[in-house]
């Protein structure tokens, strides 16, 4: 069975993992907030395919193989 992320701990470590370009504060906090963002959007679309995976792989155990 396939495991969910947290996507608000996914994002903080996609966030401090990454290097910034610019060379301003806020350019740079812009930068963090827009990968934070997409971070987060990314492991909540990765959860529903986690589920989707899941319910399939329970129906399949359940009913067998088809």
């Amino acid at each position: 069975m396939l495991k969910r992320i947290d996507p608000e701990k996914f994002a903080l470590s996609v966030v401090s993992s990454s290097s910034a370009i610019s060379d301003s504060p806020e350019a740079i906090a812009k930068e963090k907030v827009e990968i934070y963002v997409a971070s987060y959007k990314e492991a909540e679309d990765y959860n529903r395919t986690v589920v989707k995976a899941n319910r399939l792989e329970d129906h399949k155990k359940f009913y067998g193989e088809k």
